[in-house]
Protein backbone atom coordinates (compact mmCIF):
# COMPACT_ATOMS: atom_id res chain seq x y z
CA UNK A 1 0.00 0.00 0.00
CA UNK A 2 2.59 2.02 1.12
CA UNK A 3 4.33 1.83 -2.95
CA UNK A 4 1.20 2.33 -4.45
CA UNK A 5 -0.04 5.94 -3.45
CA UNK A 6 0.06 9.17 -5.28
CA UNK A 7 4.26 10.23 -4.28
CA UNK A 8 7.86 9.63 -5.41
CA UNK A 9 9.88 6.80 -5.40
CA UNK A 10 12.17 8.49 -3.30
CA UNK A 11 9.43 9.77 -1.09
CA UNK A 12 7.11 6.74 0.20
CA UNK A 13 7.91 8.25 4.48
CA UNK A 14 7.54 12.07 4.54
CA UNK A 15 4.80 12.64 1.98
CA UNK A 16 3.06 16.06 1.89
CA UNK A 17 1.74 16.76 -1.53
CA UNK A 18 0.18 14.28 -3.70
CA UNK A 19 2.32 13.42 -7.12
CA UNK A 20 0.03 13.33 -10.27
CA UNK A 21 2.32 13.81 -12.93
CA UNK A 22 5.90 12.86 -14.21
CA UNK A 23 8.69 14.03 -12.31
CA UNK A 24 12.74 13.47 -11.99
CA UNK A 25 13.31 10.72 -9.67
CA UNK A 26 16.49 11.63 -7.42
CA UNK A 27 16.12 7.39 -6.36
CA UNK A 28 16.49 6.37 -10.29
CA UNK A 29 18.22 8.88 -11.96
CA UNK A 30 15.22 9.36 -14.69
CA UNK A 31 11.94 10.60 -15.46
CA UNK A 32 9.73 8.28 -13.52
CA UNK A 33 5.66 8.84 -12.89
CA UNK A 34 3.68 7.65 -9.81
CA UNK A 35 1.77 4.22 -10.52
CA UNK A 36 -2.34 5.17 -11.66
CA UNK A 37 -3.06 1.40 -10.66
CA UNK A 38 -2.70 -0.88 -8.21
CA UNK A 39 -3.36 -3.97 -9.89
CA UNK A 40 -0.26 -4.55 -11.78
CA UNK A 41 1.49 -4.53 -7.64
CA UNK A 42 -1.39 -6.46 -6.35
CA UNK A 43 -1.27 -9.28 -8.60
CA UNK A 44 2.56 -9.22 -8.40
CA UNK A 45 2.48 -9.30 -4.72
CA UNK A 46 -0.61 -11.47 -4.34
CA UNK A 47 1.72 -14.09 -6.68
CA UNK A 48 5.33 -13.93 -4.42
CA UNK A 49 2.97 -14.28 -1.16
CA UNK A 50 1.19 -17.67 -2.38
CA UNK A 51 5.05 -18.43 -3.23
CA UNK A 52 6.54 -17.60 0.03
CA UNK A 53 3.27 -19.14 1.81
CA UNK A 54 4.34 -22.52 -0.09
CA UNK A 55 7.96 -22.54 0.84
CA UNK A 56 7.43 -21.40 4.42
CA UNK A 57 4.90 -24.71 4.81
CA UNK A 58 7.76 -26.82 4.00
CA UNK A 59 10.21 -24.88 6.21
CA UNK A 60 7.62 -24.46 9.16
CA UNK A 61 8.44 -26.03 12.55
CA UNK A 62 6.43 -26.83 15.26
CA UNK A 63 6.86 -23.40 16.86
CA UNK A 64 3.70 -21.78 18.18
CA UNK A 65 2.49 -17.75 18.08
CA UNK A 66 0.31 -15.28 19.20
CA UNK A 67 0.14 -11.41 18.38
CA UNK A 68 -1.74 -9.88 21.00
CA UNK A 69 -2.83 -6.22 20.84
CA UNK A 70 -2.52 -4.13 23.71
CA UNK A 71 -0.79 -0.97 25.62
CA UNK A 72 2.77 -2.64 26.86
CA UNK A 73 2.99 -0.60 29.37
CA UNK A 74 0.57 -2.51 31.32
CA UNK A 75 -1.05 -5.32 29.23
CA UNK A 76 -1.31 -8.53 31.32
CA UNK A 77 0.18 -11.10 29.00
CA UNK A 78 -1.04 -14.30 30.85
CA UNK A 79 -4.53 -13.17 30.79
CA UNK A 80 -4.77 -11.66 27.18
CA UNK A 81 -3.22 -15.10 26.42
CA UNK A 82 -5.61 -17.02 28.02
CA UNK A 83 -8.56 -15.18 26.12
CA UNK A 84 -6.95 -16.85 22.80
CA UNK A 85 -5.20 -19.84 24.08
CA UNK A 86 -5.90 -22.59 26.83
CA UNK A 87 -2.82 -24.12 25.78
CA UNK A 88 -0.41 -20.94 25.12
CA UNK A 89 -1.30 -19.54 28.41
CA UNK A 90 -0.69 -22.88 30.34
CA UNK A 91 2.66 -23.47 28.60
CA UNK A 92 4.10 -19.52 29.36
CA UNK A 93 2.33 -19.30 33.08
CA UNK A 94 4.65 -22.43 33.69
CA UNK A 95 7.82 -21.83 31.42
CA UNK A 96 7.63 -18.15 31.21
CA UNK A 97 9.28 -15.89 28.03
CA UNK A 98 13.13 -15.92 27.28
CA UNK A 99 12.99 -12.49 26.25
CA UNK A 100 12.54 -9.77 24.04
CA UNK A 101 13.68 -8.40 20.66
CA UNK A 102 12.57 -5.44 19.89
CA UNK A 103 12.50 -2.08 17.81
CA UNK A 104 10.61 0.57 19.90
CA UNK A 105 9.92 3.95 18.74
CA UNK A 106 12.45 7.07 18.79
CA UNK A 107 11.76 10.36 20.57
CA UNK A 108 9.89 12.57 18.19
CA UNK A 109 10.95 11.14 14.54
CA UNK A 110 8.20 9.66 13.21
CA UNK A 111 4.09 10.06 13.49
CA UNK A 112 3.38 6.29 13.06
CA UNK A 113 -0.52 6.64 13.47
CA UNK A 114 -0.22 9.40 10.39
CA UNK A 115 2.24 7.87 8.64
CA UNK A 116 0.13 4.45 8.76
CA UNK A 117 -3.09 6.38 8.29
CA UNK A 118 -4.42 4.54 4.97
CA UNK A 119 -4.42 0.97 7.56
CA UNK A 120 -6.53 2.95 9.92
CA UNK A 121 -8.96 4.39 6.92
CA UNK A 122 -9.23 0.88 4.96
CA UNK A 123 -9.01 -1.34 8.06
CA UNK A 124 -11.38 0.40 10.51
CA UNK A 125 -9.03 0.47 13.02
CA UNK A 126 -9.25 2.49 16.22
CA UNK A 127 -6.35 5.38 17.01
CA UNK A 128 -5.10 5.81 19.83
CA UNK A 129 -2.46 8.65 18.84
CA UNK A 130 -2.34 9.11 22.96
CA UNK A 131 -0.79 6.09 23.64
CA UNK A 132 2.00 6.86 21.66
CA UNK A 133 5.45 6.54 23.07
CA UNK A 134 7.65 9.49 21.84
CA UNK A 135 5.60 10.72 19.20
CA UNK A 136 6.25 13.52 16.73
CA UNK A 137 3.75 16.30 17.70
CA UNK A 138 5.47 15.82 20.90
CA UNK A 139 8.80 16.81 19.68
CA UNK A 140 12.23 16.00 21.07
CA UNK A 141 12.57 18.77 24.10
CA UNK A 142 13.41 17.65 27.46
CA UNK A 143 9.94 17.40 28.67
CA UNK A 144 9.52 15.01 25.34
CA UNK A 145 12.90 13.13 26.33
CA UNK A 146 11.41 12.78 30.20
CA UNK A 147 8.13 10.94 28.68
CA UNK A 148 9.98 9.06 26.52
CA UNK A 149 12.07 7.16 29.28
CA UNK A 150 9.14 7.07 31.32
CA UNK A 151 7.19 5.40 29.04
CA UNK A 152 9.65 2.77 27.99
CA UNK A 153 11.08 2.08 31.31
CA UNK A 154 7.07 1.44 31.89
CA UNK A 155 7.21 -1.14 28.66
CA UNK A 156 10.24 -2.67 30.35
CA UNK A 157 8.91 -3.23 33.81
CA UNK A 158 5.73 -4.78 33.35
CA UNK A 159 7.41 -7.15 30.70
CA UNK A 160 9.59 -8.15 32.90
CA UNK A 161 7.13 -9.61 35.30
CA UNK A 162 6.33 -12.44 32.67
CA UNK A 163 9.87 -13.51 31.45
CA UNK A 164 12.40 -16.07 32.63
CA UNK A 165 15.04 -14.64 35.51
CA UNK A 166 17.59 -15.16 33.30
CA UNK A 167 16.28 -13.07 30.15
CA UNK A 168 17.88 -11.40 27.77
CA UNK A 169 16.30 -8.37 25.86
CA UNK A 170 17.99 -6.42 22.93
CA UNK A 171 16.08 -2.84 21.89
CA UNK A 172 17.32 -1.36 18.57
CA UNK A 173 17.75 2.65 18.83
CA UNK A 174 18.74 5.76 17.53
CA UNK A 175 19.41 6.64 20.87
CA UNK A 176 21.44 10.39 20.05
CA UNK A 177 19.77 11.68 23.45
CA UNK A 178 21.80 9.00 25.27
CA UNK A 179 18.65 8.02 26.89
CA UNK A 180 19.06 4.13 27.22
CA UNK A 181 21.25 3.84 29.96
CA UNK A 182 19.12 5.43 32.22
CA UNK A 183 16.01 4.08 31.00
CA UNK A 184 17.76 0.56 31.93
CA UNK A 185 18.23 1.91 35.08
CA UNK A 186 14.70 3.02 35.83
CA UNK A 187 13.95 -0.36 34.83
CA UNK A 188 16.29 -2.79 36.77
CA UNK A 189 18.30 -3.93 34.08
CA UNK A 190 22.05 -3.81 33.09
CA UNK A 191 23.40 -2.90 29.53
CA UNK A 192 25.95 -5.63 28.79
CA UNK A 193 26.27 -5.12 25.21
CA UNK A 194 25.84 -3.05 22.43
CA UNK A 195 25.91 -3.61 18.87
CA UNK A 196 26.17 -1.02 16.03
CA UNK A 197 24.07 -1.14 13.28
CA UNK A 198 24.83 1.39 10.48
CA UNK A 199 21.04 2.45 8.55
CA UNK A 200 22.51 3.07 4.77
CA UNK A 201 19.04 2.73 2.53
CA UNK A 202 16.34 4.56 3.70
CA UNK A 203 12.71 5.79 2.77
CA UNK A 204 13.28 9.22 3.61
CA UNK A 205 14.24 11.88 0.77
CA UNK A 206 16.84 13.54 2.87
CA UNK A 207 18.60 9.79 2.39
CA UNK A 208 20.76 10.90 5.62
CA UNK A 209 23.08 7.85 7.11
CA UNK A 210 23.08 7.02 10.51
CA UNK A 211 23.85 4.29 13.12
CA UNK A 212 21.32 2.17 15.33
CA UNK A 213 22.73 0.52 18.54
CA UNK A 214 21.37 -2.72 19.45
CA UNK A 215 21.43 -2.68 23.13
CA UNK A 216 21.68 -6.59 24.94
CA UNK A 217 20.39 -5.99 28.48
CA UNK A 218 19.43 -8.27 31.72
CA UNK A 219 18.36 -8.53 34.98
CA UNK A 220 20.30 -5.68 37.37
Amino acid sequence: MRSCRATTHSDLATLKDPILATYYCHKHGKICKPLFTISNWFYRYSRDTIKRLKEFDQLRTNSYQICLSGDSRNINILENLREKSEYFYELVKENKINGIFTSPPYVGLIDYHEQHAYAYDLFGFNRRDDLEIGPLFRGRGIEARKSYVEGISEVLINCKKFLVDDFNIFIVANDRYNLYPEIAKKSGLKIVNQFKRPVLNRTERDKSAYSEIIFHMKRR
